[in-house]
């Protein structure tokens, strides 16, 4: 059996309750992912780009992956996945969007802006739950990731 490495993920998620339950589902498959939650875009910005209040956070912290949420006050997710699409040093970094919507010119827009997933949050809460263990277990155990960068 593959021992399973460890993942840190960047969480982008203004609903706490769907942050809660994305985390552990997260934690469900490795105990030792390390797992950042931040509520809206421009923290998830200034949280990448190592600026307060998360300057003095360890190299160790930068993500292997963000999941995304796309509708958020203030900084939207479509806006907050175009700077790190453009940022040289954070454009590596697979991101993957969560939305409870299906529009198709918003899956359109994300994936044209360089996403590397869409996933819908369904409304009820096992079907919710089922979802996220899905996407957790390809990204986590499934999917190579990129090498973390050091000094992002």
């Amino acid at each position: 059996m593959n021992k399973i490495k460890p993942v840190s993920i960047l969480l982008v998620e203004d609903n706490l309750d769907h942050a809660e339950l994305m985390i552990d589902a997260c934690r469900e498959f490795n105990i030792k992912n390390a797992i950042y939650h931040v509520t809206d875009g421009l923290k998830a910005i200034a949280y990448l780009r190592n600026e307060p209040p998360y300057e003095n956070k360890a190299s160790s912290d930068y993500p292997n992956i963000i999941f995304l949420d796309l509708k958020m006050p203030g900084q939207d997710g479509l806006t907050t996945l175009k700077i790190i699409k453009e940022d040289e040093k954070l454009k590596h970094i697979p991101v993957v969007m969560v939305s409870t919507s299906k529009t198709e010119p918003e899956i359109l827009s994300c994936y044209s802006l360089g996403a590397c997933g869409y996933v819908s949050k369904p409304l009820q809460f096992e079907e919710f739950s089922r979802k996220i263990k899905e996407l957790n277990y390809y990204w986590i155990l499934t999917a190579e990731l990129p090498p973390k960068q050091e000094g992002i």
